[in-house]
C-alpha cells in the first residue's frame, strides 16, 4: 500500500495564521523544546507581514562525517539482494514539530565511505536526518526515475538501486535546502559508483545510486541498510540511514 503523501504547503498556512500566538508542540525525538512561531516585520502601511521563517541555528557539519559514537544502532536490512521493494517503517504523526522546524524529518547531510576493512568489503552512503526517523524503501531498478516527472535519473554503473524516503523532505518552509553537506555525484568506489537527486515531492524523497557488476553479468550487489541515532554534539540528534553496497 503507497503510504500517504503530506501536503507540505497546508504546514506553512497553519504556521502564518497562527499569527503571534505561541502554543506548545511536539518536538522532534531528542531535539528538546518546541520551536518558537514565525516572526512578522511590519509593512509600509503598518500591518504585521508574516515572513518565511528561518531554521535555528544548526551545529557546523564536518566535511568528513562525524566520528561521534551513535546510540541505538540497528541493522534495518541485512545482506541481501532487495529484487522486490523492500520497506522500513517508521510511523509518525505530522507535523512532528512548530515551526520555524520543518513539519517532517529533514535531511541535512550524506557521506560517503569505502570501507575495505569489511567482511565483506563495501562502500557507504549515509543520510543525516533531522527530527526522527523516516520510513523508506529500497529496490533494484531498470532505471531510477525523479518524483514527480518520471525522468530518468542520470548515474554511472551498469546496476541502479532505488531508494524512496517516505514523509521526510529536503527543503524548509522558506523554501531552501536543508542539506548542508553532500558528495558530488561521482562516489568512484569499486562497486558503488555514483548517486543522483531524484526530488522532493509531497513528503518523498528519491535517491538513485549507480553501482557496478562485472560486465556482462545479471548478478546484482548485496546491500545492507542500517539506523543509527548519533549525538551532534550540542544536545541534539542525527538520525542516520545508511546504504552498503557489497564489493563484487
Amino acid at each position: 500500500m503507497r503510504m500517504r503523501r503530506v501536503p507540505l504547503f497546508l504546514f506553512v498556512v497553519a504556521a502564518f495564521t497562527a499569527g503571534g500566538c505561541t502554543r506548545p508542540g511536539p518536538a522532534g525525538p531528542g531535539e528538546g523544546g518546541a520551536a518558537p512561531a514565525p516572526s512578522a516585520s511590519t509593512s509600509a502601511t503598518g500591518g504585521a507581514k508574516p515572513t518565511g521563517p528561518a531554521l535555528p541555528t544548526e551545529p557546523a557539519l564536518p566535511a568528513s562525517e562525524p566520528t561521534a559514537p551513535g546510540l541505538e544502532y540497528r541493522v534495518s536490512y541485512d545482506w541481501g539482494v532487495p529484487s522486490n521493494r523492500v520497506t522500513v517503517t517508521h510511523p509518525l504523526t505530522p507535523p512532528i514539530a512548530w515551526p520555524p522546524e520543518p513539519p517532517l524529518p529533514y535531511l541535512v547531510a550524506i557521506y560517503v565511505g569505502d570501507h575495505p576493512e569489511g567482511n565483506p568489503k563495501y562502500g557507504r552512503i549515509s543520510f543525516y536526518f533531522r527530527g526522527a526517523f523516516p520510513s523508506y524503501n529500497f529496490q533494484y531498478v531498470r532505471q531510477v526515475l525523479s518524483e514527480g516527472r518520471g525522468a530518468p535519473i542520470s548515474l554511472e554503473g551498469n546496476s541502479f538501486l532505488r531508494i524512496q524516503f517516505v514523509d521526510a523532505q529536503t527543503r524548509d518552509l522558506a523554501g531552501h535546502s536543508t542539506i548542508k553537506v553532500s558528495p558530488h555525484s561521482h562516489i568512484g568506489f569499486p562497486s558503488l559508483k555514483s548517486y543522483g537527486f531524484g526530488g522532493d515531492f509531497e513528503g518523498y524523497v528519491t535517491y538513485g545510486l549507480g553501482t557496478q557488476v562485472a560486465p556482462d553479468s545479471d548478478q546484482v550487489l548485496a546491500i545492507r541498510t542500517g539506523e543509527l541515532r548519533k549525538p551532534d554534539g550540542s544536545g541534539g540528534f542525527y538520525y542516520v540511514v545508511h546504504v552498503d553496497v557489497q564489493n563484487g
